[in-house]
């Protein structure tokens, strides 16, 4: 069984005042970002020029880089929409960040001024006692609103009130997250267990929800069983883990509700004897006599794409955690192994690949 560590992160490295301790407190604040908020699209980058403005902030005045519209509306940059405008001038951030505002303005223009002109912008602004540009993303960009997500997990929970954010973390934080450009959110069932009789107290079970409406991160459901949560919300013993990601582009709005209402109603409906139906089935569901069988069985799945290094590796695995897993042999001994070795990997891609194999092989047990 692996550690997930993706809500510990966010818990760890939010500030105070992007922790939040319910979801309709949590969809407020989302909900406000996006009522101050007003979008541009098809805009061309060479219309854009940067130029300098001084602001007085806390009776500190200094000059800033600012970007100005056709209307000659000028608009200051939040830190992560200059980072994208930085890279869509094919500027370092980092760099342009030291330098003198005017000279990094320049900078901007030069990149800006020489993008392709059939390149259109979609720009998105906050309108909050000034304009500032909350993002900067090409048209092809589809927008996720993160309230839309909350707005459904609320639904979900009025439905199944079983679901709750995850346990308080040591300064009392219940695993919600938002901030003017991502929102995290950790619920769990740990009411109804599964095989609570057994060694260990049984498995809870739970999912992250994540998304960006700037184009920060993907949208992303990740749902796992688990043994306990600690106090820094790191999720211990979780198997079980399948994750989904859905970039922003194309119809991704509609995928995303799609996924987010379909999949985890199911998930959030079922009972704790179904669920533990599926485990039961995949402890006993055999892939083959021995390791060679197993991995046969497995590389001749449709869909599997792993090499038979991959999948001996993880076997081995399993058979080094058997105490967790059961029997290596087995549909969920094998996985669980797969998902020790995906914890392990530096890339998320990678990990996201080798956890969505696992989940296509789970499938054969149910």
């Amino acid at each position: 069984m692996s550690t997930l560590m993706k809500a510990s992160e966010q818990w760890s490295t939010r500030p105070a005042d992007e922790k939040f301790n319910s979801l309709q407190s949590l969809h407020d604040a989302v909900t406000h970002y996006q009522d101050i908020s007003r979008e541009a699209d098809h805009v061309d980058p060479r219309s854009l020029v940067a130029s300098t403005r001084e602001f007085d902030d806390d009776g500190t005045v200094r000059q800033e880089p600012v970007l100005v519209g056709p209307s000659g509306d000028a608009a200051r940059f939040s830190h992560f929409s200059f980072g994208q405008v930085a890279r869509l001038a094919g500027a370092p951030a980092a760099y342009l960040r030291g330098l003198p505002a005017a000279l990094a303005a320049t900078n901007l223009n030069h990149g800006l001024g020489t993008r392709d002109a059939d390149s259109d912008l979609s720009l998105l602004f906050s309108e909050n006692g000034g304009l500032r540009l909350r993002a900067a993303v090409t048209d092809h960009y589809t927008r996720i609103w993160n309230s839309d997500i909350t707005a459904r997990l609320l639904r979900l929970v009025d439905r199944s009130p079983e679901w709750q954010p995850a346990p308080a973390a040591f300064d009392g934080s219940r695993g919600l997250y938002a901030s003017d450009h991502d929102m995290f959110a950790f619920l769990v069932d740990n009411d109804r267990r599964i095989f609570e009789t057994e060694k260990g107290g049984g498995l809870g079970r739970g999912f992250f929800v994540w998304n960006s409406e700037v184009g920060a991160a993907s949208f992303g459901i990740m749902t796992f069983y688990y043994e306990y949560v600690c106090g820094n919300h790191r999720v211990w013993g979780a198997s079980g883990v399948q994750e989904l990601r859905i970039p922003h582009v194309g119809n991704a709005d509609e995928r995303a509700f799609s996924k987010l209402t379909v999949e985890l109603r199911k998930y959030a409906d079922s009972s704790a004897s179904a669920d533990e139906a599926k485990v039961t089935a995949a402890r006993v569901k055999m892939l083959g006599d021995d390791k060679d069988a197993v991995l046969d069985a497995v590389l001749g799945l449709s869909g599997v794409r792993l090499t038979r290094q991959v999948a001996g590796k993880a076997f081995d695995r399993a058979v080094e955690h058997a105490e967790w897993y059961g029997d290596p042999k087995s549909v969920w001994g094998f996985t669980g192994g797969l998902t020790e070795i995906a914890r392990d990997m530096p890339h998320t891609d990678d990990r996201v690949a080798l956890d969505r194999t696992a989940g296509k092989i789970m499938k054969i047990a149910f």
